[in-house]
């Protein structure tokens, strides 16, 4: 009787520890994917057309914010992809900006993506002649 309790002890012991090690694998997995995603901001707006609804997406993607890529997505309400364009963040500067030293440029670069949709500046980086001529194909 005491082996028995004994064997179920330790067969309990070491399930546990090796669930253990699986979870904690699982989720160092999913911190280096997301490790390079510095900012994103989204926004539905009726772009390819006065009667869609489009979502807007433009997604920071780098070691660190003058050194990464912006990408920018359109997709219909039905999920397709209408444009995706990628440009350096710097791209994103005010020309004001462009002397500043490195900590206002990372500012200034927030800034602009945090507010990019709340008036019609997305304009510049979103072409709308692109989509109307991949809507033509």
């Amino acid at each position: 009787m005491k082996h028995s309790i004994i064997l179920i002890a330790l067969t309990t012991l070491f399930i546990s520890c090796s669930n253990d090690k699986k979870t904690t694998e699982t989720s160092k997995q999913a911190s280096i994917i997301k490790s390079d995603l510095l900012l994103t901001n989204s926004a539905i707006k009726p772009f390819s057309g006065q009667n869609n609804t489009d979502t807007l997406t433009i997604l920071i993607n780098g070691k660190s914010l003058l050194q990464s890529t912006a990408t920018i997505k359109v997709t219909n309400d039905k999920g397709e992809e209408l444009l995706c364009d990628t440009l350096a963040t710097t791209r994103l500067l005010n020309p004001e900006y462009r002397t500043a030293n490195s900590a206002l440029k990372d500012a200034q670069i927030r800034e602009t993506v945090s507010n990019l949709f709340t008036t019609d500046e997305y304009l510049k980086y979103f072409k709308q002649k692109e989509i109307a001529s991949n809507q033509i194909k």
